[in-house]
């Protein structure tokens, strides 16, 4: 990854993914354009969340992010990591 093409966000954790990554938010330096896969693979990989990896929707900008297309990402943007919930 070359820097100039990389942005740096912040990424949000909600739920198991929280428990999981030790934390609430953190930050995260992506390519500016990448595949639904290769974010999911980065942020797994960051922050631990194999034992999830099948069961969680990554969000930017409060909208989930489609599997099957590119993820243009800006400084500005924020994103989700959003375990299945239950309710009652």
């Amino acid at each position: 990854m070359e820097i100039d093409l990389c942005v740096t966000v912040k990424i949000l954790f909600f739920a198991r993914s929280k428990d999981l990554a030790g934390t609430r938010e953190g930050t995260i330096t992506l390519p500016k354009k990448l595949s639904y896969q290769q974010l999911l693979n980065i942020v797994i990989e960051k922050y631990n969340l194999g034992s999830i990896r099948n069961n969680i929707l990554l969000a930017k900008n409060e909208e989930v992010c489609e599997e099957t297309r590119d993820i243009e990402i800006s400084e500005t943007d924020n994103i989700a990591v959003i375990p299945p919930l239950s309710g009652g």
